[in-house]
């Protein structure tokens, strides 16, 4: 089972604005914790494993010593975040116009505040 700090990020990206799915995977690929449909998190599970595999691959070529940690997928509805680590991966699925409503709120509220 994956570490409680894994465990405590996972909760916590659930909550973020426009979260419509989210699936913790461990280091073998297999999901271990999820909010979606069965069928739907092996679907992710299974299709973005070869791609981390391969973005983790080109990073390595491009800049020897780097790693990959972080991958941005964007599509008219949605994006999708995969976040990797050495045991763990999480993939996150957002609703493309509550994300970017919340962008644009948080945009103003630091401008109204100064920042």
């Amino acid at each position: 089972m994956a570490s409680s700090s894994v465990q405590s990020s996972f909760d916590r990206l659930v909550q973020l604005p426009g979260v419509t799915g989210a699936i913790l995977i461990d280091g073998d690929g297999v999901p271990v914790r999820t909010n979606l449909p069965a069928d739907v998190t092996r679907i992710y599970a299974d299709r973005m494993r070869p791609l981390v595999i391969l973005a983790r691959s080109m990073v390595r070529d491009l800049e020897n010593g780097d790693e990959l940690t972080y991958v941005r997928l964007r599509t008219r509805r949605q994006e999708t975040l995969v976040a990797t680590g050495n045991e763990h991966t999480i993939i996150l699925i957002q609703d493309n116009h509550v994300l970017d409503e919340s962008r644009r709120n948080s945009a103003a509220s630091r401008r109204s505040s100064g920042r």
